[in-house]
C-alpha cells in the first residue's frame, strides 16, 4: 500500500538552465527550522514529539507469547503471518492513518508504514530479524491533470535468515519485486513516520502540531530533500511564503532534481508576481516531465484510451528507449500493436511483459486481459 503524500524526487536528467535569475542569496534555513512564524516563538528540543514507535503493550506481548511458543524465531514469524492472514488479529488499510506499532494494533487500522512499524516491532519481539525496506514505486500522473507529479514511498518489512529473504507487505499480492528497493535504517523509517504525521496534521489544519512533526523528521534526517519540501508545503499552506521559499530552496540544494520542490517554487513565485523566477522553474519542471519515461508512459496510456494508437506507440517507444525494464510499458505496447494490426510485434511485447512481471497478481491480470482480447477478436 502507498504511503500518502510523501513525495519522492526524480533524479536530475542532463543539463538544464543554469542558476535561477535574481536568486543569489544564501538559503535561510534558520527561519524555516525555528518555527517562529507558526509557533510564535523559536522551537526548542523539548517541544518536539518523542514517540516510542516500536513499543509493545502488555496485551501485544501476551498475544505474541501464544504464537508458536516452542518454535524457532522464523517459525514463530511464519505463525504470526498466518495468524494475520487468517484474521486472528486484523489491521484494515487506512491511507490517512500513520500510527505507532502499539496504536496500529489497538486501532486495528493504518497505512503501509503503520502496519510495517507494528510488524517490525512484533517480529523483533519473537526473536526474528526484521528491517524496514523502501520500495521505489514508479511515479504516477493523475488522469485529471497531466502537470501533477505524484510519487509515493512504499515501505514494507523484510526478514532475512538462513532460509532466505521474506517480504512482509500489507498487500503482498500487489507487491512487485521489479522495483528498486533498499534497506532503511530505523532512523530513516522514523523520520518518514513523523513526516507522514506532519502531512496528516497539516491536512487537518493543526499547524503547530504539523510543524513539530515535520521539524522532528528533519532533525532525524536533515539531508532528506523530500522532508524539506514537505516543510515548505506546510509554510505555503498557511501563508508563510518566505519560510516556504527557503524550505523549497534547501530541498533543491540537497537534490536539484526534486520535481515537487521545483513545481512548488514555480507556483509560489507565480503567485507573488515574480514572473522571471516562475518561468525558470516552470522550464525546469517541463524539462523533467518530458524526459521521464513514466510521464511518457502516462501520455501513451492516455492516447491509447482515446484510440490514438499511433501516438501511443510513438510515446511508448520513447519511454522504452529510456527505460525498458518495466513490464507495464511492454504490455501497453503489446495492446497498442494489437490495435494497429501488428500481430507479431504484439506477441513479442506481451512475451517481454510476462517475462518481467514476477508478481502472480500482475500475471493473472494480464492473462485475463489477453483472454478478453481473444474473445473480442473472435466475435468480430
Amino acid at each position: 500500500m502507498k504511503t500518502p503524500l510523501l513525495l519522492v524526487t526524480l533524479l536530475f536528467l542532463g543539463a538544464c538552465a543554469g542558476s535561477p535569475p535574481s536568486e543569489n542569496s544564501a538559503v535561510d534555513t534558520h527561519s524555516a527550522l525555528s518555527g517562529t512564524a507558526i509557533l510564535g516563538h523559536p522551537v526548542v528540543a523539548a517541544d518536539l514529539p518523542k514517540d516510542d514507535l516500536l513499543a509493545l503493550t502488555p496485551e501485544m506481548r501476551a498475544y505474541l507469547a501464544t504464537v508458536a511458543p516452542n518454535g524457532s524465531p522464523q517459525r514463530r514469524l511464519e505463525a504470526l503471518i498466518e495468524a494475520f492472514e487468517q484474521r486472528e488479529f486484523q489491521v484494515k488499510y487506512d491511507q490517512h492513518s500513520t500510527f505507532s506499532a502499539m496504536e496500529t494494533y489497538r486501532q486495528q487500522r493504518g497505512n503501509c508504514l503503520a502496519f510495517t512499524l507494528m510488524m517490525v516491532a512484533m517480529t523483533r519481539e519473537l526473536g526474528a530479524d526484521a528491517f524496514f525496506n523502501q520500495v521505489d514505486v514508479p511515479p504516477v500522473w493523475g488522469h485529471d491533470e497531466a502537470q501533477t507529479f505524484v510519487v509515493y514511498r512504499h515501505i514494507n518489512m523484510v526478514s532475512e535468515s538462513a532460509r532466505g529473504r521474506r517480504v512482509v507487505d500489507f498487500n503482498l499480492a500487489a507487491y512487485d519485486p521489479i522495483y528498486d528497493q533498499y534497506r532503511l535504517s530505523d532512523t530513516a523509517a522514523f523520520a518518514q513516520y513523523y513526516s507522514n504525521r506532519g502531512v496528516e496534521l497539516m491536512q487537518l489544519d493543526q499547524r503547530e502540531a504539523a510543524f513539530l512533526h515535520l521539524r522532528k523528521a528533519i532533525e532525524l534526517r536533515p539531508d532528506d530533500s523530500d522532508l524539506w519540501s514537505n516543510l515548505g508545503a506546510l509554510y505555503s499552506r498557511f501563508g508563510h511564503r518566505f519560510e516556504a521559499e527557503q524550505s523549497y530552496r534547501q530541498s533543491l540544494l540537497l537534490d536539484r532534481g526534486n520535481l515537487v520542490a521545483i513545481s512548488n517554487l514555480e507556483r509560489l513565485y507565480r503567485h507573488d508576481g515574480r514572473a522571471e523566477l516562475a518561468d525558470y522553474y516552470a522550464q525546469r519542471a517541463r524539462y523533467h516531465r518530458e524526459r521521464n519515461p513514466y510521464f511518457l508512459f502516462y501520455q501513451a496510456r492516455s492516447a491509447y484510451e482515446h484510440g490514438e494508437y499511433k501516438r501511443a506507440k510513438k510515446q511508448l517507444r520513447r519511454a522504452l528507449w529510456r527505460y525498458e525494464d518495466d513490464h507495464r510499458f511492454h504490455f501497453l505496447m503489446g495492446l497498442t500493436s494489437f490495435r494497429l494490426g501488428e500481430v507479431e510485434d504484439s506477441r513479442d511485447s506481451f512475451k517481454e511483459a510476462f517475462s518481467l512481471a514476477n508478481n502472480p497478481a500482475t500475471i493473472n491480470a494480464y492473462s485475463r486481459k489477453l483472454d478478453y482480447l481473444k474473445r473480442e477478436a473472435q466475435s468480430q
